[in-house]
């Protein structure tokens, strides 16, 4: 089992021709509304892969509440333990420019109700992917208290408190993440400070160029393929989702990043923040044996 501690937002997405400069209009091409939030997206992507999924988080006692279950439910996804608050749903407004590059605003509301006590009974099975557009006393929580793998995604990359990272096994940031964390332009100091407190490994994800595994022993760059991205939204989501799967099939680290990289590089090929079916990725991509 796949737990995902997490956000759920209604996604509300703009397709232009470029981003505007502060004080200008510009007119959509295209709007999109669909179901997206880190937790949500990793959860789901998790399930397409043939992942056991559940997502512990929460929504708002509004209609969007009510689509997010029923669309969780259709994913095949756990919900046994999303919590329906009194307030709205969460919500992520993005921008899509002509050369698949996004810029995103989150309204977190009932994300941001998502308590420690809610975590209650909830959390068992093998591995834990967590992020931090839920309240960081909960993900500290389920950090501290879940008793196998633990995969943080710091993203957004604001942590107040770094005694978290004592209960991180592996750190997935972004390049731009890993060095707001780290406060360093340095990827091999920012990773020896990092593994201080990071027990196993930190995996930095850097798009067209593949990722970069950090242990305390060594560092490796994993290449991936190259595609012509149309929509990059929620890459990084499916990475950490396919890279939960794998480490739960009893891939090695290096092994389950290779294909968390691909089928990263395969979800950027289409719109939208989640990732691909297998038959998708054997229809689009015959070659590729995942």
């Amino acid at each position: 089992m796949i737990n995902v501690v997490g956000s759920y937002n209604v996604d509300m997405s703009f397709k232009l021709d470029r981003f505007p400069v502060p004080g200008e209009t510009v007119f959509a091409q295209e709007v999109r509304l669909g179901h997206g939030g880190k937790g949500s997206n990793q959860a789901v992507s998790a399930s397409r892969l043939g992942g056991r999924v559940k997502f512990v988080g929460a929504v708002g006692n509004d209609s969007h509440g009510e689509r997010a279950i029923s669309f969780l439910r259709k994913e095949k996804v756990d919900t046994s333990c999303v919590k329906v608050k009194n307030t709205h749903t969460g919500s992520a407004y993005i921008l899509l420019n002509g050369g698949g590059e996004t810029m995103i605003v989150v309204n977190r509301g009932a994300n941001y109700e998502l308590l420690p006590e809610d975590l209650d009974s909830c959390l068992d099975g093998d591995v834990l992917l967590t992020q931090l557009e839920i309240r960081e006393d909960v993900v500290k929580m389920a950090l501290s208290t879940f008793s196998g793998l633990r995969i943080l995604n710091p993203a957004p990359a604001e942590i107040n408190d770094p005694e978290i990272f004592n209960y991180v096994d592996i750190l997935t940031p972004n390049d731009v993440e890993f060095k707001e964390i780290s406060n360093s332009d340095d990827m091999i100091y920012s990773a020896d400070i990092l593994l201080k407190r990071v027990k196993k490994a930190i995996v930095v994800t850097m798009g067209e160029r593949g990722s970069m595994i950090f242990t305390r022993e060594k560092s490796v760059r994993i290449p991936t393929i190259k595609v012509d991205p149309v929509d990059t939204t929620g890459a990084g989501d499916v990475f950490n989702a396919a890279l939960a799967v794998y480490l739960e099939k009893g891939y090695d680290l290096e092994s389950a990043v290779v294909k968390a990289n691909i089928i990263a590089s395969i979800s950027v090929t289409t719109y939208g923040a989640l990732g691909p079916k297998p038959e998708e990725i054997k229809e689009k991509f015959p070659d590729i044996s995942l």
